[in-house]
């Protein structure tokens, strides 16, 4: 039986707001039907009670896994910023760095979690998808949220003159960087294949962050009917899993994108 969202909001008030992790409070206040998409579509990949997952990034998921769903979660970042959160409520927490080749000594895990992380990393994702390989079991699965490359905002801010992404460079050991790019889909469907993953499931989805500041929030607002068009909403989200040599690239790219484009 899938969680409810009336279930998994009294847990989310309970545990996530209030606290910071890698944000500031009034984030994870306004971020709550984010978290409730993509905890949906995790529950509705029918893992077990004590199934393993490493959330990295954050943390927010690894918390409701486990309360909710019974997994057996840890937390990994590239900085201890959220550490104290995480720990308070009783979870592991372990340094991950995606952007080194360093081959660090952590288990293996039947889910790994990769929200608003790949837009990070200044490499192509297929160098870090096959990264976290290493961390997953032989029939793990990987899921993936990132903003989408082609949402309407980007375009808003092209038109406005705007900056859409950060500076271009290598991080600081330790450092968290902005958005150093933001993929299409199609993009994202070819680095998934070539970083040796199999597309289990992908899709466009409207993330329901409303914007930090008022103005954010009433262009949001203005721009709501724009959302029907699903390559133009806000996020990409993707279930990844360990490719089978016999899976060829031309396969499985068909069956994903007409997935996408079915949602």
């Amino acid at each position: 039986m899938t969680i409810t969202k009336k279930a998994f909001f009294a847990a989310y008030d309970e545990a996530i707001v209030g606290r910071t992790f890698v944000e500031n409070a009034s984030y994870y206040r306004m971020s709550g039907q984010r978290f409730w998409q993509c905890f949906h579509r995790i529950d509705l990949l029918d893992l077990p009670r004590g199934a393993t997952a490493l959330d990295i990034g954050g943390g927010i998921m690894a918390v409701l896994l486990k309360q909710l769903l019974g997994f057996d979660a840890a937390v990994g970042d590239v900085n201890d910023k959220g550490r104290e959160d995480v720990t308070a409520l009783g979870l592991k927490f372990d340094i991950v760095d995606l952007f080194s080749d360093e081959r660090q000594d952590l288990s293996r895990y039947d889910l790994i979690v990769l929200q608003e992380v790949i837009e990070h990393i200044p490499q192509p994702p297929y160098l870090v998808l096959n990264r976290i390989k290493h961390l997953m079991n032989e029939n793990g699965l990987l899921f993936l949220t990132t903003p989408n490359g082609n949402r309407f905002r980007n375009i808003a801010y092209m038109i406005a003159g705007k900056e859409i992404l950060d500076k271009y460079r290598y991080p600081d050991p330790g450092e968290a960087l902005g958005h150093q790019h933001e993929y299409t889909m199609q993009q994202m469907l070819w680095q998934s294949q070539r970083g040796g993953m199999e597309v289990a499931y992908a899709s466009f989805y409207e993330d329901g962050f409303k914007g930090a500041s008022l103005m954010a929030r009433i262009a949001r607002t203005l721009s709501a009917p724009v959302q029907m068009i699903p390559y133009l909403r806000n996020g990409i989200m993707i279930v990844l899993k360990p490719a089978s040599p016999l899976i060829n690239s031309t396969s499985v790219d068909g069956a994903a994108m007409e997935e996408v484009f079915d949602s």
